[in-house]
Parts: structure tokens; C-alpha cells; sequence
């Protein structure tokens, strides 16, 4: 039979009697502020959901391997929090359980655990180090986001899907390892990665989502992916730093602003043969000192080029017969 230790119990009879029950109530806890640290009894099973949420001077939390769960947003806003050991019995992290603990600087994860929730460590600004084992397959969307101490991440190839948002805002970031079993990086996935300098894409990426990379204002050169067949509307919007672009020769078709907006930095670009579509202009890109317009486009639209300052070559074949003015 299920014992429930509720707040009524706990503003009666304090923490004495909490080793008599085998779970705790939902927002048990919450806000809790006289809590700095608490070491649950083994007779608890799960802890509920917001049961530790906001209790801001809580900086020690002890869970044994009896807990085989931890409920929605447990953690969240335990600003103090700086490190906590999850222990082998969980296997799920559930939606938003240590989002905002912004003093936690490491977290290991036992090879239990398969999935991390959606916002599960949003806003975690401390978060230096995580360690991601082979054993998680799904990461949540938001998981990571504005985690901006994060420096390096390496994610394992049982993961197939990075979610949307997922490192978005992840400004310490410079390094990643992005596995061959990815094969799209989706919408914000690295947007407002403000140190990251470069990065090398599998293979395995067919596709580059909207604002991917946006504003990450230091990266300096990326790859296309040979599998890559489209780039998305603003994939490397505002990356300043952008000199130059490798692209592969199965792009047929860059949307409206894929790159260009905002990459002020860029001094030339060569397209494929492949590209038959070219959507938007070049306006204002100050940089660019070159161009090589490929014989599969037939037309040019108005005011492409206009305010290229640094503009002096521009290689037109004559496949182009109509040029807009």
C-alpha cells in the first residue's frame, strides 16, 4: 500500500517521519526556503512533482537507489543546488527536473537513464560539464538551452534526433562531436553559440533546418555534407565572423537568406552546378570580393548585388539570359 508524506505532514511533524512513508507528495517541498540540505530515507520509492522546486537554499540533496522516480520540475529553481548524483534506479528525467539551477556546475548521469525531458537543464548558466552515456537515446527539446558555461559536449551514437533549441544560447560552447547517427540539425539547435569557432558535420546530415546556426557571431568556416540537398531559410543567419562556405554539389536549392544575412565577413562564394534556385540577393555584403554564378541559373533579379562594396569579380555564363535592373 502507497504512504504518501504530504506538506501538511511535514509542517506537523518536520522531517522525523518521512523514513515511515515510501513517496513524496507533489509540491511537497516547494519553496521551502529553511531547506539547505536533505538526505532521503531508503523507504522512499518517487518523489513527486515541483516537490523541491524553488527551495533556493537547498544545496545537498542525497537520493537513494530505492527512488525510481523523480516527477515533473522537482528540482527546478533550486538555485543553490551545485552537484547531484542520480542514482542507477532512474531511468527517465522528466520535464523541466533541473531547469534554472543556476549554481549547478556537474552532473553525471548513470547508464540507467535513456531519456532526458524536455527544459530539463534549461537556464543551468553554471553547467560546465556533462556527461552523456550510450544509454540515452532521446533528448527533450530545450534541454540544454542558455546553458551558457557549457564548454564541450559529447553526444553518443545512440542518439539519433538533436531536438529543436536543444544548445541554443550555449555562448561558452566551442567544441562539439555531432555522431553519424544524426541526420538533421534542427530548427535553434545551435543558435546564439557565440564561441563556437568551427564545426564539422557528419555525413550522415541531410538536412539544415531554419537558424541552426544562427548569430553564432565566431564561426569561421563550416562543411556541407555531401547528403545535403537544401539549406533552410537563415541557417547561418548573423554569423559574422563567416568567411567562407563548402558547398556540396548535391545543393540544388538555398532558400530565401540561408546564409547571407548578416554574414558580413564573407569574402566569396562558388556554387555548384546543382543549385537551380537562388532565392533572395547579396545586398550589402561589404566583404565579398567574388562570386562564381553557376550554369545551372538562368536569371538574375534586381538589385542582387546592390551595396557589395568589395565586389570585383563576378563569373556570369552565359546560361544567364536575363538579368533584372
Amino acid at each position: 500500500m502507497s504512504t504518501i508524506f504530504t506538506s501538511e505532514e511535514r509542517k506537523q511533524n518536520g522531517l522525523s517521519l518521512l523514513e515511515k512513508y515510501n513517496g513524496i507528495d507533489d509540491e511537497c517541498f516547494e519553496g521551502s526556503n529553511d531547506l539547505v540540505d536533505i538526505n532521503i530515507p531508503t523507504t522512499i520509492e518517487w518523489i513527486g512533482e515541483n516537490c523541491f522546486k524553488e527551495c533556493t537554499k537547498l544545496t545537498s540533496v542525497t537520493i537513494p537507489t530505492t527512488v525510481t522516480e523523480i516527477g515533473n520540475r522537482c528540482f527546478k529553481g533550486c538555485s543553490s543546488l551545485v552537484t547531484i548524483n542520480i542514482p542507477s534506479s532512474i531511468n527517465k528525467i522528466r520535464y523541466e527536473c533541473f531547469s534554472e539551477c543556476t549554481s549547478l556546475v556537474y552532473i553525471k548521469f548513470p547508464t540507467s537513464i535513456t531519456s532526458i525531458g524536455n527544459e530539463c537543464f534549461k537556464d543551468c548558466y553554471n553547467l560546465k560539464k556533462i556527461n552523456i552515456p550510450t544509454s540515452i537515446k532521446e533528448l527533450g527539446i530545450n534541454c540544454f538551452n542558455g546553458c551558457s558555461s557549457l564548454r564541450s559536449i559529447e553526444i553518443p551514437t545512440s542518439i539519433s534526433i538533436l531536438p529543436i533549441n536543444c544548445f541554443n544560447g550555449c555562448k561558452s560552447l566551442r567544441n562539439i562531436e555531432i555522431p553519424i547517427s544524426i541526420s538533421v540539425i534542427p530548427i535553434n539547435c545551435f543558435c546564439g553559440c557565440t564561441s563556437l569557432t568551427s564545426i564539422t558535420l557528419p555525413s550522415s546530415i541531410n538536412k539544415i533546418e531554419e537558424t541552426s546556426f544562427g548569430n553564432c557571431s565566431s564561426l569561421m568556416s563550416i562543411n556541407i555534407p555531401s547528403k545535403i540537398i537544401e539549406l533552410e531559410s537563415t541557417c547561418f543567419n548573423g554569423c559574422n565572423s563567416l568567411t567562407s562556405i563548402n558547398i556540396s554539389t548535391s545543393v540544388n536549392q538555398i532558400e530565401s537568406w540561408c546564409w547571407f544575412n548578416g554574414c558580413m565577413s564573407l569574402t566569396a562564394i562558388t556554387l555548384t552546378t546543382r543549385v537551380k534556385r537562388i532565392e533572395e540577393y547579396y545586398q550589402k555584403y561589404k566583404s565579398l570580393k567574388s562570386i562564381s554564378i553557376p550554369t545551372s541559373i538562368n536569371e538574375l533579379g534586381y538589385g542582387y548585388f546592390k551595396g557589395c562594396t568589395s565586389l570585383t569579380r563576378i563569373d556570369i555564363p552565359t546560361t544567364v539570359n536575363i538579368i533584372e535592373t
